[in-house]
């Protein structure tokens, strides 16, 4: 199913390892270079900024490739023009897997035609269908397959987003269900998404799809959130539900989406620390600040002056006890250094200070006042008996 060698594949981690061990100081640079010379390298970037750009080039070479066909398949093609659109579909995936046999992997412009493909294909759904449900179950299927096949995570992000559409759709559009259980529906997805893809990580054998499973299981965190969060529950019922909340009216079970606002995030917070999983922790702490921006958006207990010192107070207590608590432990969420940190600057400074400490002589007192012959207008005594 994969589109690559799997040594090839097998190299190109093994290479990865390697990077990190060498910034987390288990390996020399020698080592890293002898190491790397001898793994057969695939064709990527690991700069962002790079893949960026060569995606950038890849949509131009595409939107060359395509402007050329357009010419001569719009004299072709007159009422059936959705077909232009498989057609684009077809030549972007015939250019992905040219790329992939020319060893490019997540290169930038392998993304380009792989999302070149799945966007053409879509679009040529959208306007056959002329509905949004085939789309999102296009989506949903296009979506697992590019991401099994060539490892990529827009596309497993491409699928999430089209089971998720998928649900929203059947209960809003087609009345699947009443749509004051759009949320509840939400976060019980988000829940059996996150609880698969963690059986998935466990297993060593999907080690190259490891990345993306993260990837997911924080949108799957983000979902649950989201899905009972106070702003967009209170949001989505007025514009779905054409509710109209007043001061003296609010949303059904209000109490609970006022309480879940916080609940979660701190949920995620402290599950973080138990399991050792800094995405989860890292979860908490963005769900938790949009949180207080939740019901800031609605309700102002305080000048935005007090808010900030108050959180500011809250924070440092807060932090001051994870710290307490976190200080003497050696693995997992610490608070020790970590091993890939980039404390080079530190230790250069340190020696050059105690180098300039070293090499400094001791400081000598002059005085100006010399004893003996009655310096200073004085009359004092000679130098001699």
């Amino acid at each position: 199913m994969q589109a690559y060698n799997k040594s090839e594949l097998e190299n190109y981690f093994l290479a990865e390892e390697a990077k990190k061990l060498y910034q987390k100081k288990f390996l020399s640079k020698e080592q890293l270079q002898k190491i790397s010379s001898q793994l057969m390298q695939l064709k990527s970037n690991s700069n962002i900024f790079f893949r960026i750009g060569f995606f950038l080039l890849g949509n131009f070479l595409f939107s060359s490739v395509i402007s050329a066909f357009a010419v001569i398949l719009l004299q072709i093609v007159s009422d059936e023009y959705q077909i232009i659109f498989f057609l684009y579909a077809i030549l972007a995936y015939i250019g992905l897997e040219v790329l992939v046999r020319m060893k490019f992997f997540r290169h930038g412009l392998d993304d380009a035609f792989l999302l070149s493909a799945q966007l053409s294909f879509l679009i040529g759904i959208g306007i056959l269908t002329e509905a949004v449900l085939p789309v999102l179950v296009t989506m949903l299927v296009l979506g697992v397959f590019f991401a099994i096949r060539f490892i990529n995570t827009i596309s497993a992000i491409m699928a999430f987003i089209g089971l998720v559409g998928i649900f929203f759709n059947l209960i809003v559009e087609h009345d699947f269900m009443p749509k004051f259980y759009l949320s509840f529906v939400g976060l019980i997805l988000a829940i059996l998404v996150y609880f698969f893809v963690s059986h998935l990580n466990k297993n060593q054998n999907f080690y190259t799809y490891f990345k993306t499973l993260d990837t997911i299981r924080v949108a799957s965190l983000l979902l649950g959130y989201l899905s009972m969060n106070y702003l967009v529950v209170r949001e989505l019922s007025e514009s779905l539900m054409n509710l109209t909340i007043t001061n003296t009216s609010d949303v059904p079970l209000a109490f609970v989406f006022y309480g879940l606002t916080f609940l979660i995030p701190l949920l995620y917070f402290f599950l973080g620390i138990q399991w050792k999983d800094k995405l989860v922790l890292y979860t908490g702490l963005l769900t938790l600040a949009f949180g207080f921006y939740s019901i800031r958006h609605y309700y102002y207990f305080f000048p935005i002056e007090c808010v900030m010192v108050i959180s500011g107070i809250l924070l440092f207590g807060l932090a001051f006890l994870i710290i307490q608590q976190l200080k003497n432990k050696t693995e997992g969420v610490t608070f020790q250094p970590d091993r890939d940190s980039d404390d080079s600057l530190l230790f250069n400074a340190q020696a050059v200070l105690s180098l300039a400490n070293a090499n400094t002589p001791a400081p000598t007192q002059s005085n100006p006042m010399e004893f003996g012959g009655g310096g200073f207008s004085g009359g004092g005594a000679g130098e001699k008996f």
